[in-house]
């Protein structure tokens, strides 16, 4: 009997969705300031990222997310998007709708999937 195999989680700085590690961009802050970690085995301090906020963070188009990508940033946020800027052809790619769920791959689940605080046993 095969046993599932395991699948890490990370949580998306921006808009705080917990995602598969492989789904995330990966930012590790070096002596230099932010790389792009795509191995996602650097050491250093390292902060995951979905495409749909990179994305947004990089054309500024939807407030929401980029109010969280601003927040989780802070004063780094302006060398972050620049960085982000040299890959939006890749962040476009990564956030093709997937035709048998009609969502982007990385977009939070609806409210009602989302599970409860404290495993649902408290209001």
């Amino acid at each position: 009997m095969n046993r599932p195999r395991h699948v890490p989680l990370r949580r998306c700085v921006a808009c705080r969705a917990t995602l598969p590690k492989r789904e995330l961009l990966r930012l590790v802050r070096d002596q230099d300031g932010w790389a792009l970690d795509l191995r996602q085995r650097a050491g250093g301090r390292g902060t995951s990222l979905c495409p749909a906020c990179a994305l947004a963070a990089v054309r500024r188009d939807e407030p929401a997310r980029l109010k969280g990508f601003r927040r989780a940033f802070r004063r780094d946020a302006e060398p972050v998007t620049a960085l982000l800027t040299d890959i939006e052809p890749t962040l476009a790619a990564a956030m093709a709708v997937d035709p048998t769920t009609d969502r982007a791959p990385c977009a939070p689940p609806p409210a009602a999937d989302r599970p409860r605080p404290n495993g649902g046993m408290h209001g």
